[in-house]
């Protein structure tokens, strides 16, 4: 039976690796008792796998991992005895029954939300990032240059197009942006990445410009184009 499990990434689990999850995850189904399927041929190794690696330092509240076990069972009770083998930091928000045939769920997103809360070093400055939203938003392209990491070669990318939604909220003494972004396997575009077009919009350095990135939610995009969150997958 193929299950996905939503879970959340909060504190200073934040600095964890992907890597460090996987052995987690791995980890957290050998004492549940949970037993996987496993790959055939020379070298298996369990099926299970992280829908889209979070970029380290990022919580999340909107993650998924997806994985195949040798006997069927209760998503609820997969969700509670992962739970309980969980460090803190880590909470498995849901479980579901995914369809034998249907594609690896980190195939199938398309679009990610993200908050991302901003304080900036002066008052004044508050002001100046909207601008600079502003300014992106009514832009037809913004093209960065990108080193390939197989090549080497320099790409230019219109990330422009790439970032579906922006808007920003005043808060107590900073300010939250809201963003949809390209999260997928053919198109991706980190946080990180628009950030650094509006600071250099702004004119500041990254020193007078403190972040907390969260990943809220990722999407699969149906056979109409309407985005679904992928805890709705079937």
């Amino acid at each position: 039976m193929k299950y996905l499990i939503k879970w959340s990434k909060e504190g200073d689990m934040r600095y964890i690796s992907h890597l460090d999850i996987m052995r987690l995850f791995q980890r957290a189904f050998k004492r549940t008792g949970i037993r996987l399927k496993y790959t055939e041929g020379y070298s298996p190794h369990p099926k299970m796998s992280i829908a889209q690696p979070l970029s380290l330092g990022y919580t999340s509240r909107g993650e998924y991992f997806e994985f195949e076990t040798q006997e069927d069972l209760d998503p609820e009770a997969i969700r509670q005895r992962m739970e309980d083998a969980m460090p803190e930091g880590i909470r498995m928000l849901s479980c579901t029954v995914l369809k034998e045939t249907k594609k690896a769920a980190g195939a199938l997103i398309t679009r990610g939300d993200y908050d991302v809360g901003v304080r900036l070093a002066k008052p004044e400055e508050y002001e100046k990032l909207r601008e600079a939203a502003d300014w992106f938003l009514s832009q037809p392209s913004v093209i960065i240059q990108k080193v390939q990491k197989k090549s080497g070669k320099i790409k230019e990318i219109d990330i422009r197009e790439k970032v579906r939604a922006l808007e920003i909220d005043s808060q107590d003494d900073y300010l939250l942006m809201k963003l949809k972004v390209d999260t997928g396997s053919a198109s991706n575009l980190n946080p990180e990445v628009l950030l650094q077009i509006l600071r250099e919009r702004m004119g500041i350095s990254g020193g007078e410009m403190e972040t907390r990135i969260e990943r809220a939610e990722m999407y699969a995009e149906s056979a109409e184009g309407a985005e679904i969150p992928l805890y709705l997958l079937k």
